[in-house]
This record gives C-alpha cells, structure tokens and sequence, in this order.
C-alpha cells in the first residue's frame, strides 16, 4: 500500500513539473515624439552623462508596483527587456543630443575629454497603486558637474507622473514610459537653463 501512495504522489509531481506555465511578457521603454532636431549644435560645451546609477531595485529587469506608499512589488511573468537604469541611458543622451545645447553629447563609457558631466539616480520607477488611481512614477535626481573647475554646478530633482487605465503590466509600462518622457522633457529645460549663462569652457 505504502508503495502505491509513493508511486502516485511521484505522479502527481512530475504532473506538476510538466505544466506550463504563462508565457513571460517582455517591455521596453520608447522614446516618445520630439520636435524635430535641430539644424545644428549651438553650444561650445561637450557633455559626458555619467551612468545612470538606482537602487537595487531598479537596477534589476523586474516591473515594480508599489501599494501603500512602503510596499514593493513585481509583476508575475512580466519584466522590462533590461533594467531601467540601463534603458533610460539611450534616452536621455539622445534628447539632450536633439536639444543642440552642446557641441556633442557623449554617451557612457566614452573616454573622449569633457567640459561638463551629467550624473543621475533613479529613485522611483514604479506604477503607484494609491488611492485607486494607478500612475506610473518616475524619480530622478540629476547633478551637472564642471569638470574643469572640478565643481557642482547645480542639482535638481525631477518627478512626473502618468495615469495608467489599469493596474496591469501593460499599463505600467505605457504610464511609465510617458512619465520618463516628462521627466526628459524637464531634464532638457533645465540645462537650457543652465548652459544658458555659461560661457567658453575653462
């Protein structure tokens, strides 16, 4: 008897072990649509962004919600293709690039010589689920260093927000999207801002 229970109980796992399971959706970030690009770079300033740094969590492929303002969590078989820290990167470096602001805009990693460092955390890049309103949160906080004088030139933190219909990964994903967008957007400004009032590199 006690060998029948043993057989059955070893197919009743291997039953298990052979179900499939849900397919993984994978997402990415698109950069949304932008006026033209300018005729020509204006600036006299090169700029290296630095790379993106983030928590542990977004440092990672797992699509996060976030309950109760504290309570973190990823969606089950649906992921982002690589880590936003990484997927942001492309984005940034190629709007600021459209922007004409600089005379070039080098992208991580490039070892060519630099007037002007951009550095980034990502502090949020979630889909919020508060108040029964999910939207998509985007958090970074962005700091312009003066390579030449080896100083801060100014620090700013950028937050945007974007509604998503439902609290799916789906939504996520488009909520989030839009929201890196407006934080890209504000990003562009600021610098405009800034390099504004700069002269020649020192």
């Amino acid at each position: 008897m006690s060998r029948l229970l043993l057989l059955l109980l070893m197919l009743g796992i291997a039953g298990c072990a052979t179900r499939q399971l849900p397919p993984t959706f994978v997402y990415t970030l698109q950069p949304l649509p932008n006026p033209a690009e300018t005729s020509g770079n204006t600036g006299n300033l090169t700029l290296k962004l630095a790379p993106l740094r983030g928590t542990r969590p977004f440092a990672t492929t797992r699509m996060l919600y976030t309950e109760h303002g504290i309570d973190q969590n990823s969606f089950a078989f649906s992921r982002w293709a690589d880590s936003p820290t990484r997927m942001l990167q492309p984005l940034l470096v190629e709007a600021i690039h459209r922007s004409g602001l600089f005379q070039a805009v080098l992208p991580p990693g490039s070892t060519l010589r630099n007037d002007l460092s951009l550095e980034g955390t990502l502090l949020d890049f979630s889909l919020h689920l508060d108040d029964g309103n999910p939207r998509g949160v985007v958090e970074i906080r962005f700091i312009l260093v003066d390579n030449h004088a080896r100083q801060v030139v100014a620090s700013r933190l950028f937050r945007a927000e974007a509604p998503a219909t439902k609290a799916d990964a789906e939504q996520a994903a488009r909520a989030l999207n839009q929201a890196a967008g407006e934080v890209t957007d504000m990003l562009v400004r600021w610098l405009t801002t800034l390099v504004s009032t700069r002269g020649e590199p020192g």
